[in-house]
């Protein structure tokens, strides 16, 4: 299947040479786009994000997404939660989906001292940006 081996050839590209190499606590980059494309009908683009997560309570609270979201944990371990239900954790290699219009009520590296990372593939509908405030 053509479609997954690019996407595995896209996670293990971004994924580090080896973990080792890595100080204690990296400074996260802001999230960046790695991909966007144009849908047709109701929908306006599928993008595909890099988030790099703090420790401690996380980063994209109190938003919303204008359609829905899959994230991949791509290093590091994930605490997430949303419409103040039970946190999770999600492991490397883990994934969680967030419905549209879910409120994030946690999200962030569930490591003290480490930073995670995760690829989210967002749904945006036409006229909107894909993520408001709640």
């Amino acid at each position: 299947m053509p479609d997954r081996r690019s996407f595995l050839q896209l996670v293990a590209a971004l994924l580090p040479v080896g973990l080792a190499a890595q100080t204690p606590a990296p400074v996260p980059r802001p999230p960046r786009e790695l991909a966007r494309h144009t849908l047709t009908g109701p929908l306006e683009d599928f993008d595909v994000v890099l988030f790099e997560l703090n420790p401690g309570p996380g980063t994209g609270r109190d938003q919303r997404h204008t359609g829905p979201v899959l994230g991949y944990v791509a290093d590091g371990q994930v605490r997430f939660g949303v419409d103040h239900g039970p946190e999770q954790i999600v492991p490397a290699g883990g994934t969680f989906f967030e419905q549209t219009g879910a409120l994030h009520s946690t999200f962030g590296s569930a490591k003290e001292n480490a930073t995670a990372r995760v690829l989210a593939f967002m749904v945006v509908p036409k006229g909107n940006s894909g993520t408001v405030p709640a």
